[in-house]
C-alpha cells in the first residue's frame, strides 16, 4: 500500500510539473488583435508571450486586470486604468495614449520610443511635439520609412532630434541627406570591427551645392559635378570634378567616377578599375596589389594572400595588421591566442599588430 501511495504521489507531482511547464498559457485574449497576449491556463492572469512561443521567446505574467484587459496591438494593451507594453505597466497618460497606424506611440504629453534607456519600458523622445509628430515621408521604402519622422519644428532620426529643416529635408540613401540649405551625413556607427558601436546621428556637414542630385548607390550621391559620401574620418567627403561623364556603383563601399575609383570616400587613382575586386573586412585587390581601406599593402603577395580576421591577413612571407607588416610575426604559426584580442606565433604575442610582453 505504501509503495502504491508513493508511486501515485510521484505520478501526480510529475503530472502537475508537466502541466506547469507545458501549459503555462491558455486561450488568446483577442487573436485578431494580438498573437502575444493570453489568459493564463487557470484564467487568473494575463500573460504576454511573443507569438505564444514562451519557451524560446519569453513569458511574462502581467498584473493587468483580467476582466477589463484588451490588447491594442501585438505588444500593447490596456485594462480599466493602465497601459501595458509586453505585459508591463507603463507610465503614460491613460486617457490620451494611442499607437497610430504608422507605429507612432504618444499621449498628450510625449512621443515615446520602444528603445528606451530602461529595458522593457518606453522612453520619451526628447523635443518631439505629440500634436504634430508624423512620418517624414510615407513614400520611403521599408525600414527607412519608420526611421524618419518630423514635427512642426524638427526632423527626427531613430528617435533622435536633428538639425534638419522639417519642410524640405530628404534622406537620399543610407549615408547622405539634404534640405534646401545643407548636406547632412547619416552616421550609423563609429569604430572598426569588434570595437564598432552604434550612434545613429545626422550631422550638418556642408552648404547645399548647386546641381542635379543623382543617387549613385546606398552610400554615394552625385550633386552636380561633385560626389559626396560619409565614410572617412571626417565623416564627410566631397570630391569635385571638372565634369562627371559617368558614375558606376561597384559595391556598397565603392564607386567609379569617370576613370577614378572611390573606396569608402577615398579617391584611389592608382587602383586598376578593370581588375579591382572587393574582399572582406575592408581588404581589396587589383591585378598588381592588395589594399586595405583603399591603401596599398606594400609587400603583400596576391597569389597567396589570406585574410584571417577583420584586422589581420598573411601571405607566405609576412603577417599584416591592416595595411602594415607585423614585425617578427611568423605567418606559418600565427594564430589567435586565448587572451582577448591577442595573437601569437609560438615565439611572440601580438596586440594591434605590435609585440606585447
Amino acid at each position: 500500500m505504501k509503495v502504491f501511495l508513493i508511486i501515485l504521489t510521484i505520478g501526480v507531482l510529475a503530472f502537475l510539473g508537466i502541466r506547469y511547464f507545458l501549459f503555462r498559457i491558455g486561450d488568446p485574449v483577442n487573436s485578431k488583435v494580438s498573437d502575444s497576449y493570453f489568459y493564463h491556463y487557470r484564467k487568473n492572469l494575463i500573460v504576454h508571450s511573443p507569438m505564444g512561443n514562451w519557451f524560446e521567446l519569453g513569458y511574462y505574467e502581467s498584473d493587468a486586470d483580467v476582466k477589463s484587459f484588451q490588447p491594442i496591438n501585438r505588444d500593447f494593451g490596456k485594462d480599466k486604468k493602465d497601459v501595458f507594453w509586453k505585459g508591463i505597466k507603463q507610465a503614460v497618460d491613460y486617457e490620451t495614449f494611442q499607437v497610430d497606424a504608422s507605429g507612432i506611440i504618444k499621449d498628450k504629453n510625449h512621443v515615446y520610443t520602444t528603445n528606451g534607456k530602461e529595458y522593457n519600458f518606453l522612453g520619451v523622445i526628447e523635443g518631439a511635439d505629440p500634436k504634430t509628430y508624423q512620418l517624414l515621408d510615407p513614400s520611403l521604402s521599408d525600414y527607412k520609412r519608420i526611421s524618419w519622422f518630423r514635427d512642426a519644428n524638427a526632423v527626427f532620426y531613430r528617435s533622435k532630434k536633428t538639425e534638419g529643416d522639417p519642410v524640405t529635408f530628404k534622406p537620399l540613401n543610407d549615408a547622405i541627406a539634404v534640405d534646401d540649405h545643407f548636406i547632412y551625413s547619416i552616421i550609423h556607427q563609429r569604430g572598426d570591427g569588434i570595437y564598432a558601436f552604434e550612434v545613429d546621428e545626422v550631422i550638418r556637414k556642408h552648404k547645399k551645392i548647386e546641381g542635379e542630385i543623382k543617387v549613385v548607390n546606398d552610400t554615394y550621391v552625385q550633386i552636380g559635378n561633385a560626389v559626396v559620401s560619409a565614410f572617412t574620418k571626417e565623416e564627410f567627403t566631397l570630391h569635385t570634378f571638372e565634369t562627371i561623364k559617368s558614375t558606376r556603383a561597384v559595391d556598397y563601399f565603392t564607386i567609379v567616377v569617370n576613370d577614378t575609383l572611390i573606396y569608402k570616400g577615398i579617391a584611389c587613382p592608382e587602383i586598376d578599375i578593370e581588375s579591382f575586386e572587393s574582399l572582406s573586412y575592408g581588404y581589396s585587390k587589383d591585378k598588381k596589389n592588395i589594399y586595405y581601406d583603399g591603401k596599398k599593402i606594400t609587400g603583400a603577395s596576391i597569389s597567396d594572400f589570406e585574410i584571417i580576421s577583420p584586422d589581420y591577413a598573411k601571405d607566405n612571407k609576412n603577417v599584416f595588421y591592416k595595411n602594415s607588416i607585423v614585425e617578427k610575426a611568423n605567418p606559418k604559426t600565427f594564430k589567435r591566442a586565448s587572451e582577448n584580442d591577442v595573437w601569437e606565433d609560438g615565439t611572440n604575442k601580438f596586440r594591434n599588430g605590435k609585440i606585447v610582453n
